[in-house]
Parts: structure tokens; C-alpha cells; sequence
């Protein structure tokens, strides 16, 4: 297609609905750029005001580029962050449905097509991170992608972690939407764009980011490793034909008359402080429904929303029980099943039950947090809020004749007055909220180009800015001797807004969760915030609750609860409603339990097994290997020197298989087909190695060390792919815990290697490697008999190479080894 033809592409792409605007023309076509910048994919802003199309700008004009015209300039993977699952969810529904209708889905294989693939707590992804030569879609929440965008995703295997780092900070282009729900995730994202600019740490292909929202200060992306350019960032905004006619001025001017709430003959507006905080929930209740009720005897065509935003979901609860199950006496009052409530603490399946009535048709009414605040497609006839702060409002009073179809269109704002220990503001500050009412006081109509001229200086926040030398630390997976791994959550989230996910399993009292339990699905988890799971999980209350623990591959008793992390609570012990969501009380009235099938459960391991549906011989497995690592370099065009490294330490990568325990380990329950040969995969499920923690990757590395080529270019970057290649052997080497001491004469030990282990010679490819004795020195520190330690080779690695481009190439030999086991071949000759 030509480039004339974006109009038909968009069309298509959205179900011919409309043509796009200018400005996502302007976007896709390289207009929107600078003089002289051509239309290369750089970071930039997108402020464009709410409900015109931004998703589908940013989304379309990558497919138009990078799929259907295949510009090498842009990015292969496109990652959308966002600041909360319900965003998540209505992107992904989108994404879904544009790439439906242009015949490419996230079905079947990758070949030809455009992966979807969302991140977020307790979802699926698919193996998206095995196919780093396929263009791919990711959407997810800031806690998931930026923690992987770290080394420490969250709510995934830790072995993986490499991988997805490697993938996310190489050749994608990064789409921050919603920035002003996103705090200090914002200067996460210029940090990271900054440190992937650098040129010592140069990515494969460019990493750009675009920032899009209405109330974004630049200021915040003018970090200490990412100076504003010349000019500050290049903008994206509606031009001024856009703005003076046609369905965008339409949009920006629709009107929505705005006053403070107040109660049908009381003296005063409606305020939430100290003297009325107990009766607020009811009170407020009383006014939703006899401002619903006025609006339905007007009915509307397209049905009338009306829609409540308040600050706290205790609030929001009280609200949506006073209308659903307080006494009726006779009244006219709304139908509860015509009454929903939205907030972030639900699960997946009972969240979807209510928002059903907020994505559907006709009268109701939604009892609603900034869940709803930004990004959600529904057009309200009434708003009701909360005061928030300034961006806040903006956000929210956008919910509210969103297509611009009601002319009676209203928004009450409630006034929140300061007790002395501030909590009835919470989660805002005073300075904020005053500010907000100042400006509220002002106008009295909201419709986006007024707000857009008021401009509301806040208090500067101080928040952790993450640096080079931390994120240098992060590059090692390895966690420490307690079990531990550096904090990353408050580069992700504001201090005050860490989650942790719960999920229920019918657990008998006095037992602990055997190890056959399955990992939770999407449709069980529940986020919590870290202060409501620290109450809910104090040792004093004895809740029964625990966290798996991937080293000792066990259930440990909970203890102080970490951002991200995910913890199976026994059903009695309550806290959570289906109804209601999260409440932290003991006895709920009721808790369904979604427990998965044991046969359908995967492993909490998540890093595969060397068990297949049949036997793999050493010398094909490797060829499969070697095939794949090839085809991906040629794909991703990567550079000759490093596609040599990479088939070098595709070669070598399972030699330590040849070592007896593992081969015992694979035989262990059912002969192999043919005697005399060396395995790599075996179809015995039960196959279990008497050495525990034995990784044959180590055994691999230091067989190349003591008798690969002397003369390779990249001699420790091919031992480092080799170790790497499960995620579990990296920096260091050490032993664990659980490993038994060698008998006999003192020997080194680690990882179920033994210092003075044995390897066969092994035949793979076009060489055989000789058979050797296995050295451990390298794990000492400082140098030795056979040069640098292990350690201070893959620190010099990681410096030299920087970690983003280290990991990278850590992650195709991975791919192709992971695509290689997944093929169902046997060899029995």
C-alpha cells in the first residue's frame, strides 16, 4: 500500500466507522514530525485531549509502519503501558478488534500474523518471548511491565526474567498512556528512555517512547539521565483546522454544565467532613437516585448512565450497598440489578458482572474509584465526584458526554473538608485538593476546551528516581542467601500505592497447601493494597495464608507482605466478597472459590522441563537448536559477530547433559529407546536427578571453558549465553541451601556439580567435544589456574556489552532453545 491509502487502512482496521483525523494521520505519515526528522519512530509527546481516538493513533500508525509497510525504522514489538488492569482490558478488547478485522489475530502461529499479548496480574501472556523476530503487541499495567522492564517482573517464573527484559528494552516501542494516574512510573519510563539512549548500552534497533496524556508536565520526563532535548519534547496535538470544525471541535465543545452537589432543599451543598462522614453514604445514595430518577422521566434514546467517582473504595461499597440493599419504605428507588460498582480490589469474573452494566445499555447507575477515571470508553449523562486533584478531575469529568449526544449533560462535584489527621482526603494531599476547588469555584462549564485553559501548578513531588548504578545491580537475577531480591516497587508506584495480588483455596484448617497446587488463574486474583494485606495478614489476627517459594519449591506461612508478590489465603479466613470485591473482613458472606483442575495446573517452576512427549537425542536436540538460533539472527539481522557468538554457544549449550546424573535423571522409570546413546529430553514425567539443583547449563559453560576453541573472539560472552541459557545460572555461581555436601575430601560443589565430575566425549554437529574433568576454581574469587574468575568475567560482559544488549542475546539462544524442545520428534536411530 502507498501511503495515500492510510485512510482505507484505518477504515478497515476500525470497521469503516470513520476515517481517521488529521492529527492520526499526521501521526502514522511522519507530518507530525519536525522538519528534516523524517519519519523515523522517536520519543515523543501525544497531547491530544480525551475521547479522540489516541489508541487507535498510536496502535495503527505502528501497523502501518512496521507491518504493512514495513519501515525498519520502527520497532517490531509495540508495549502499552497502562496504569490499570480495566484500562488494560477495554485496550486489549480494541487492539483485538482492529486486528480482527485487518485478518490478523493472536491465534496459531506467529508466522504472517501481529501477536497480542496482555500482561497483568494472573493472565496468560502465551510464549510470546520465545518469538523475538515476530511483530507483537504487549499491553499491560505499569506494575507488570515496567518491573520486567527492570529484572524483576512481577507475578511471573524468575528464571524468565532475563528474557523479558532483554525484549522490552530492545527493538519495542513503548506507549506510556494515562501518565497522570502513573507517579513515579513516569520517571521510571525517562530514566529507562534515557539509559537506552546511551551509547555504551546501545540497544538492538531503537527503543523509543511515546508519553501520551492531556495534563502531562514535561518537567517530570526531564530526569537526571534523560535532559529535555532543544525545544522540549516534539508534541502531537490537534491542528488548528481540528480544532475550529468538524467531529474533533465538536468533542472539545461539548457542553457539560458543572455546580457542586446539593440535596433537594438543604440549606448547603453536599460536603463529606468530620460532622457528616457517618450518614455520607446514605445521604450521597439519596442524591444519586433522585437525580437518576429526574433524568429518566426525560428518557434519552441511548439510555441514561449516570455515574458516581469517589476517592475510596471503603466509600465507594457504602455507597453502592445504600442503594442496593437499604430499606425501600414504599419509595421509588432505582433497581439494584440496574446498579453496579467498579473498583480495582475484584476479581476478574466478578468484576465482569458489573461491568457489564457499565459498558452496557440503557438507565443505570455506577458506583465508581479512579478505576473509571481515565481511559474507559463510557459517555455519562451525570457525573457525580469527588474533589480530586486537578488532572484527576479532567480525567474524570471526561467520562461525561464523552460523544458529545446529551444536551442536558450535568457534573456535581462533592467538597471534601480536612480532618486533622487528613484522612478523609486520602489518597490526596490538602494543597492538592484546595487547588482543584479553587479552580472549580471558577466554571460552570466543563467541556474540554475550558479545562484545557486552566493550568493548575502543583506541589512538586520528590520521588526515587531510579540510576544507572541501580539498574547495573538489577542485571543479576540471583537472589540473596535469605531468598531475597532487591525492591523495585518504588520505581514502579508511589510509595503508597503498592499492590499485592490474593487468591482463595479451599485450605483445611491445620494444613498447609500441598506442592501439587496449582498456580492461580487470571479469574482468581485480587489486587490489595500493601497497607490493607500488611492489616489483613498481622500475626495477631492468625490468618491462614501463604506464598510459594520457587527455591525451595514450597508453601512458606506469609510474612510482611512485598509489592508484587501473590499469596493463597484459606477460604475461611475471608476478606473478600464476590459482590463487594475486597473487604479485609474475616467472615464473608460469600467467597466463591475458582481453584483450576490439577490436571490443567501448570508448574510453579515455569522454567520447562527436560521431559517431552518422547526422547530427543543430545546430537538432535542441538542441531534444532543451532537451526533455530540461526533463523532468528538472520530474521532480526543481527550483526555476523554476534550470530557466530550465538551458534557457537547453540553448539555447546547441552554437552553438560552428557553428564551421569543427568543422564540417569532422564532414564530414571522407562528405558530409552535405544541403549548407547546420550539424551536431552526424555518422556518420563517422573524422572528425578539425586543431586538437587544439578543444572547442566554450568556443567555446559565450563566444558567450553576448559576445552572449547582457544582462539573464539567472544570466549566468555559463548560461556555466558551457554550458563544463561535457563535463567538460573548468570553472574555467579554458588551452591544452594538444600545441596548436599560432597562426600569424601573437601571439594567444591555448586548447582549439583561436583569439582572433579567427569563429562564423556559428546558428538554434536561437525565436532566432538574430548571427554574432561570438570573444574569449579572459577568460582573462587580472583584469578586462577585457567584465568579470571567466573565472576569477573560476566561483570566485564555486562559492563562492556551493557546489560540490555547482554541480555538480549541471552534471550535468542533461549527462544531457540525453548522452539527446539517443543518439537515433537523422536529419535530412536
Amino acid at each position: 500500500m502507498s501511503d495515500t491509502n492510510y485512510a482505507a487502512f484505518f477504515k478497515t482496521a476500525t470497521g469503516g466507522s470513520h476515517s481517521p483525523y488529521e492529527y492520526q494521520s499526521r501521526l502514522a505519515l511522519g507530518e507530525a514530525d519536525l522538519p528534516n526528522t523524517g519519519a523515523a519512530c522517536h520519543s515523543r509527546l501525544i497531547n491530544i485531549p480525551t475521547g479522540l481516538g489516541k489508541t487507535a493513533a498510536v496502535v495503527l500508525a505502528w501497523m502501518w509502519n512496521r507491518v504493512v509497510r514495513k519501515e525498519p525504522a520502527w520497532p517490531r514489538r509495540l508495549v502499552y503501558c497502562l496504569p490499570m488492569r480495566t484500562l488494560v482490558e477495554q485496550t486489549e478488547k480494541e487492539v483485538k478488534k482492529w486486528l480482527g478485522n485487518l485478518l490478523w489475530d493472536e491465534k496459531g502461529t506467529h508466522d504472517g500474523k501481529v501477536g497480542l499479548h496482555t500482561l497483568m496480574g494472573g493472565e496468560d501472556a502465551g510464549e510470546w518471548d520465545i518469538h523475538p523476530e515476530r511483530e507483537a503487541i504487549l499491553i499491560g499495567t505499569q506494575d507488570m511491565l515496567l518491573s520486567r522492564a527492570l529484572n524483576r517482573g512481577y507475578g511471573m517464573s524468575r528464571y524468565r526474567w532475563p528474557m523479558h527484559f532483554g525484549l522490552l528494552n530492545n527493538d519495542a516501542l513503548w506507549v506510556m498512556d494515562e501518565t497522570q494516574l502513573m507517579g513515579v512510573g513516569v520517571e521510571t519510563s525517562a530514566q529507562l528512555d534515557g539509559f537506552r539512549a546511551r551509547e555504551e548500552w546501545r540497544t538492538h534497533r531503537s527503543c523509543p517512547t511515546w508519553w501520551m496524556s492531556a495534563t502531562l508536565e514535561q518537567t517530570r520526563l526531564a530526569t537526571v539521565d534523560h535532559p529535555a532535548p532543544d525545544g522540549g519534547w516534539l508534541p502531537l496535538k490537534l491542528s488548528p483546522t481540528e480544532e475550529s470544525s468538524g467531529r474533533p471541535h465538536e468533542l472539545i465543545t461539548a457542553k457539560k454544565k458543572l455546580s457542586s452537589a446539593t440535596l433537594k432543599d438543604a440549606p448547603a451543598p453536599l460536603v463529606l467532613s468530620t460532622t457528616t462522614k457517618d450518614g455520607y453514604a446514605k445521604r450521597l445514595a439519596e442524591l444519586v437516585t433522585k437525580r437518576h430518577l429526574a433524568l429518566l422521566e426525560n428518557p434519552h434514546p441511548s439510555g441514561t448512565l449516570t455515574l458516581v467517582i469517589v476517592n475510596r473504595v471503603s466509600r465507594a461499597r457504602e455507597i453502592f450497598e445504600a442503594l442496593t440493599t437499604g430499606e425501600k419504605k414504599g419509595k421509588q428507588t432505582c433497581a439494584p440489578e440496574r446498579v453496579a460498582l467498579i473498583h480495582s480490589r475484584f476479581r476478574q469474573k466478578d468484576r465482569a458482572k458489573h461491568e457489564a452494566l457499565l459498558f452496557g445499555t440503557g438507565d443505570r447507575i455506577v458506583i465508581a474509584t479512579q478505576a473509571v477515571e481515565a481511559g474507559v470508553d463510557v459517555s455519562a449523562r451525570l457525573l457525580i465526584t469527588e474533589l480530586a486533584p486537578w488532572s484527576s478531575l479532567v480525567q474524570r469529568m471526561g467520562r461525561c458526554n464523552r460523544r458529545a449526544e446529551f444536551p442536558d449533560a450535568e457534573i456535581l462535584w462533592v467538597n471534601i473538608e480536612p480532618d486533622a489527621k487528613g484522612e478523609l482526603l486520602l489518597p490526596y494531599t490538602k494543597d492538592e485538593l484546595t487547588k482543584a476547588s479553587e479552580e472549580l469555584q471558577k466554571l460552570t462549564d466543563a467541556c474540554p476546551r475550558a479545562l484545557r485553559e486552566i493550568i493548575v501548578q502543583e506541589t512538586p513531588v520528590v520521588r526515587p528516581v531510579i540510576r544507572r548504578r541501580d539498574l547495573v545491580d538489577l542485571f543479576d537475577t540471583t537472589p540473596d542467601i535469605c531468598g531475597q531480591d532487591l525492591d523495585i516497587s518504588r520505581y514502579i508506584r508511589d510509595s503508597d500505592d503498592n499492590d499485592v495480588q490474593f487468591f482463595w483455596r479451599d485450605i483445611a484448617e491445620n494444613e498447609t497447601p500441598g506442592t501439587s497446587e496449582p498456580q492461580p488463574t487470571r479469574e482468581e486474583l485480587c489486587r490489595v493494597s500493601i497497607g490493607d494485606a500488611a492489616k489483613f495478614l498481622d500475626p495477631k489476627k492468625k490468618t491462614r495464608a501463604w506464598q510459594w517459594n520457587p527455591l525451595e519449591k514450597e508453601w512458606k506461612k506469609a510474612g510482611k507482605p512485598r509489592p508484587g508478590a501473590v499469596y493463597l489465603v484459606a477460604a475461611d479466613c475471608g476478606g473478600y466478597e464476590d459482590r463487594l470485591g475486597w473487604t479485609g473482613e474475616p467472615k464473608p458472606q460469600s467467597l466463591t472459590i475458582h481453584r483450576p483442575p490439577d490436571e490443567s495446573a501448570d508448574s510453579h517452576d515455569g522454567n520447562g522441563s527436560s521431559f517431552t512427549r518422547d526422547w530427543q537425542s543430545l546430537a538432535e536436540h542441538t542441531g534444532k537448536v543451532i537451526e533455530e538460533t540461526d533463523s532468528i539472527s538472520a530474521f532480526i539481522m543481527l550483526s555476523a559477530a554476534d550470530a557466530a557468538t550465538l551458534r557457537i554457544a547453540a553448539l555447546w549449550h547441552d554437552v553438560g547433559k552428557a553428564h551421569g546424573e543427568f543422564q540417569r535423571m532422564l532414564c530414571d522409570g522407562e528405558a530409552p529407546p535405544r541403549e548407547g546413546k546420550l539424551w536431552a529430553k526424555s518422556k518420563n514425567k517422573t524422572g528425578k536427578c539425586k543431586r538437587p539443583g544439578f543444572r547442566h547449563e554450568l556443567a555446559s559453560a565450563l566444558a567450553w571453558l576448559l576445552a572449547g576453541s582457544p582462539n573464539a573472539p567472544e570466549r566468555d560472552l559463548v560461556a555466558y549465553l551457554i550458563a544463561a541459557h535457563h535463567g538460573k545460572v548468570r553472574l555467579s555461581i554458588r551452591s544452594l541451601p538444600n545441596e548436599p555436601v560432597p562426600g569424601g575430601e573437601e571439594r567444591l560443589f555448586a548447582r549439583g556439580i561436583w569439582h572433579g565430575d567427569t563429562l564423556p566425549a559428546v558428538a554434536i554437529g561437525d565436532i566432538t567435544t574430548p571427554a574432561l574433568t570438570l573444574d569449579l576454581s572459577f568460582m573462587k574469587m580472583g584469578a586462577g589456574e585457567h584465568g579470571p574468575s567466573w565472576l569477573a568475567r560476566t561483570v566485564a560482559l555486562r559492563d562492556r556489552l551493557g546489560p540490555f544488549r547482554l541480555a538480549y542475546l541471552e534471550t535468542i539462544l533461549r527462544a531457540a532453545d525453548a522452539r527446539a524442545s517443543s518439537v515433537n520428534a523422536a529419535t530412536t536411530n
